[in-house]
């Protein structure tokens, strides 16, 4: 059995559900999923029941998450409680070794943001984050569109990465001058290029990106519906991301073939964390 704890927006939430139904698949386990955070998570809602994924979920009263005394662990074994043997991600670079765990139940926790843990499932996962919920009747006009083009989402991450400053201490955002430069890229790569900017803070991108270019602000969807405008980025053809995990799978489910993705170089802003892993190595760092 494979557990994983979920919490963040999200994109982060894909990356943890990606990792463990990866972990699930080379074990030939079943994954189950803990989503008792959200009921006291003020930030984000859980998220994952939009896509394709039939999951069962960890009820806590019947499991027991190590370390135990042995006492503790006899009472769970008499009344047949399920131990799961913790594995809590030390950093962000990839662990081969978590796949190498050799406990039979296992409950991770962490982030996993680097596809390194899941690639070899690619076309599963991309099965699994087909999105099942219905779309709003923009959506599917935008998304007509974009088919239609050569189309390039920009995501511009702002919220919390700006109004919370333990946020912004580690997160910052990407600037006016990484979009330009990575606009200026796409246009001298991509013939007639049609830019549908996403954001959490519309009226900013609006205000402050000039683009001379054809440019749809995509402005109908909030955290309720965010899943759309996953959909709608990752149909473009082409991605400028923000340092942010749900631009980043955006991105990663496009699935055209000569597709150009533009990634910041410095995802975060403090070098506390390392994130050499995240950034998967066909995509453009600037």
């Amino acid at each position: 059995m494979v557990a994983i704890e979920l919490i963040g927006g999200l994109g982060n939430q894909m990356f943890q559900y990606a990792t463990a139904r990866a972990l699930a698949l080379s074990r030939h386990e079943k994954l189950v999923l803990d989503n008792q955070l959200f009921t006291h998570y003020a930030l984000h809602d859980y998220g994952l029941n939009h896509f394709n994924i039939d999951c069962a979920f960890l009820e806590k009263d019947k499991s027991v998450v190590e370390p135990l005394r042995i006492l503790e662990k006899v009472k769970a074994i008499l009344s047949r409680k399920k131990i799961y043997h913790p594995y809590i991600e030390q950093d962000l670079t990839y662990d081969k070794e978590l796949f190498e765990f050799s406990y039979k139940n296992i409950f991770l926790k962490g982030y996993f943001q680097t596809e390194k843990y899941f690639i070899r499932f690619e076309n599963q996962l991309r099965r699994d984050f087909e999105i099942i919920s219905p779309l709003k009747k923009e959506t599917t006009e935008i998304l007509e569109l974009i088919n239609a083009e050569n189309s390039v989402s920009l995501h511009i991450r702002r919220g919390d990465y700006v109004s919370n400053p333990e946020a912004n201490a580690v997160h910052g955002t990407c600037d006016l001058n990484y979009y330009h430069k990575a606009i200026e890229i796409i246009k001298k790569e991509i013939e007639n290029p049609v830019f549908f900017i996403f954001s959490d803070d519309i009226d900013w991108a609006k205000e402050n990106l000039k683009i001379n270019s054809i440019t749809h602000f995509v402005d109908f969807n909030d955290a309720s519906t965010n899943y759309e405008d996953l959909k709608l980025m990752s149909n473009c053809k082409h991605n400028i991301i923000a340092n942010s995990s749900f631009s980043w799978w955006g991105a990663w489910l496009n699935s055209y073939k000569s597709k150009i993705v533009i990634a910041p170089s410095k995802w975060f802003k403090t070098d506390i964390h390392n994130c050499k892993d995240i950034i998967p190595e066909s995509w453009l760092k600037i």
